[in-house]
């Protein structure tokens, strides 16, 4: 059984040539050392915004509980 190289894009001979599809086509054209990096700073200024938002917005529930015992149970 032979081999039939039928999609050179995919089986060489060079170097072989993905082409990403999809929502994040962006980090798979880059190189992949700048592609990690740039998806990683993303990813953790993502999450430091939304962690930040949520704790603006919403509070944090442990504190609240904290504060609302001591309210409740003022020490002696």
């Amino acid at each position: 059984m032979t081999l039939v190289n039928k999609n050179p894009f995919l089986f060489g001979p060079g170097p072989v040539k993905r082409i990403p599809q999809g929502a994040f086509t962006q980090y798979g054209r880059m190189p992949p050392l700048q592609g990690f990096s740039l998806a990683a700073a993303q990813g953790v200024a993502l999450a430091l915004t939304v962690s930040f938002a949520y704790k603006t917005f919403f509070g944090d529930p442990q504190v609240k509980q904290i504060e609302n015992y001591y309210r409740e149970n003022p020490p002696r």
